[in-house]
């Protein structure tokens, strides 16, 4: 028995009760929607904020953004939390179907480049707090902006999935 063969096995009982519970089913998918939309509206509001900071070069603005972009962690993070569980859940109530799909492993490569896009902007904030040098800015402000394009693109990848499955 493979890997997917267990897990399927294994999870068999959540498909069935999935598929036989609408408002379960409906639950799951809205709480996964909650959490992008809080978590991922949050991090573009704070990206945008951040990338705007830059245009206008404005050291004021630059640090509102970055007060904002610390206290926005709170509020992702456990977003994050809540859509990888429930996408965890979606996931496996009809395994066989994401695991053959190349547009789901596509998106898995996406949240994984968002994943480590946030470690990255996470890194480039304390960075720049140590040292608040320029060029330390400019590698925070294209950290937000390839997040601010992952969001979207992964959202659009998600959207896309939920069609095609």
């Amino acid at each position: 028995m493979g890997i997917a063969s267990a897990v399927q096995a294994a999870t068999s009982w959540w498909a069935v009760y999935y598929s036989d519970h609408q408002m379960v089913s409906a639950f799951v998918g809205y709480l996964h929607l909650v959490g992008l939309m809080v978590g991922g509206g949050t991090a573009l509001a704070i990206d945008r904020q951040v990338l705007a900071s830059a245009r206008r070069g404005d050291t004021g603005r630059r640090a509102t953004a970055l007060a904002a972009l610390r206290g926005s962690h709170t509020v992702v993070i456990p977003a994050l939390a809540l859509v990888v569980a429930t996408g965890a859940l979606m996931t496996v109530a009809d395994l066989s179907t994401f695991l053959g799909s190349q547009l789901f492993w596509t998106k898995m490569v996406l949240v994984g480049l968002l994943f480590a896009n946030g470690a990255g902007l996470v890194a480039a904030e304390r960075a720049y707090v140590v040292s608040e040098q320029v060029t330390v800015w400019r590698r925070l402000v294209a950290v937000s902006g390839a997040s601010f394009c992952l969001w979207l693109i992964t959202l659009w990848m998600g959207v896309w999935l939920a069609v095609a499955a």
